[in-house]
C-alpha cells in the first residue's frame, strides 16, 4: 500500500502544475501566428488550456471590456493603456514594425503615385496600429495627398493580406510578423523607414480582472523564458 500511495504521488508531482486551467488571451489579429507559437508551448509546458481571440485593437479592447473573461491582452502597449480598462503589469515582447507588401506574380512598386498602382490596402487607423502607423509614414514621407484616394480601408492587418492574396490590390500594409507568416503567399515586402512612424511596443498586459490570476502569472513568467524570446525573435519581435 505505501509503494502505491508513493507511486501516486510521485505521479502527482510530476503532473504540470497549471493543468486544467484555461486562460483567455484577446491579441492583434497582426499577432496571431506568434501567439499561437507561444500558447502551443506554455500548454506543453503547463498543461494549461490557452483559449485566444483576435481582430483590431479596437476589437479586442471592446472584446475585453463586455466579456469579463479575458486575463491577458497583446497589443500595442500605449494604445492599450489609453483606454479604460483595468490593466496591470505588461511584459514587453518586442517592437513592431510596418512594412509594405505586394502581391504574388508582381514586382515591388517603384512608386506608389505611379499610375500602375491602383489600390493600397490600409487597416482602419481609428482601430487598427498599423493603420495609424501606415497613415503616420504617409503624411510624414508627403506622400498621403497623392495616394489618398488610392487607399482601401480595412479593418484588419490579415484582411490586407486576403486583399493581397487575390489580387484585388497592388500593394498593402502590414505588420512585419505578418508578412513573415504569409511571405510565401506574397509577391514581396519591405520595411518602412521607421522614423517616419512613432515607434510600436508590442506588449503582453494582464487585466486586475483576470479570472485566472494564477495562470495569467504563470503566462507572464514563460514570456521570459529563452524559450518564448526565441519564438518571438522567430517571428519578427
Amino acid at each position: 500500500m505505501k509503494k502505491i500511495l508513493l507511486t501516486l504521488l510521485l505521479l502527482f508531482m510530476s503532473m504540470p502544475a497549471l493543468a486544467g486551467e484555461t486562460l483567455l488571451i484577446a491579441s492583434g489579429a497582426g499577432y496571431k501566428t506568434v501567439v499561437e507559437a507561444l500558447a502551443k508551448s506554455y500548454s506543453q509546458q503547463s498543461g494549461a488550456t490557452v483559449e485566444r481571440i483576435y481582430g483590431n485593437m479596437g476589437q479586442i479592447v471592446g472584446q475585453a471590456q463586455s466579456s469579463g473573461k479575458v486575463d491577458l491582452l497583446v497589443g500595442e502597449e500605449s494604445f492599450l493603456r489609453a483606454s479604460a480598462l483595468p490593466l496591470a503589469d505588461a511584459t514587453p515582447l518586442g517592437k513592431g514594425r510596418l512594412v509594405m507588401a505586394w502581391p504574388k506574380g508582381k514586382s515591388q512598386p517603384a512608386d506608389l503615385k505611379s499610375a500602375k498602382i491602383e489600390r493600397i490596402a490600409i487597416p482602419d487607423a481609428t482601430l487598427a496600429i498599423y493603420g495609424k502607423a501606415a497613415m503616420e509614414y504617409l503624411n510624414n514621407s508627403g506622400q498621403y495627398e497623392a495616394l489618398k484616394d488610392k487607399l482601401v480601408v480595412v479593418g484588419t492587418v490579415p484582411q490586407v493580406f486576403t486583399y493581397l492574396s487575390t489580387g484585388e490590390v497592388d500593394a498593402g500594409f502590414l505588420n512585419l510578423t505578418q508578412a513573415m507568416a504569409v511571405a510565401k503567399q506574397l509577391g514581396g515586402y519591405i520595411e518602412m523607414d521607421e522614423k517616419l512612424y512613432k515607434p510600436i511596443a508590442i506588449a503582453c498586459i494582464q487585466l486586475r480582472t483576470s479570472p485566472n490570476t494564477a495562470a495569467a502569472k504563470d503566462f507572464t513568467r514563460f514570456l521570459r523564458t529563452e524559450e518564448a524570446r526565441a519564438i518571438l525573435a522567430a517571428h519578427g519581435l
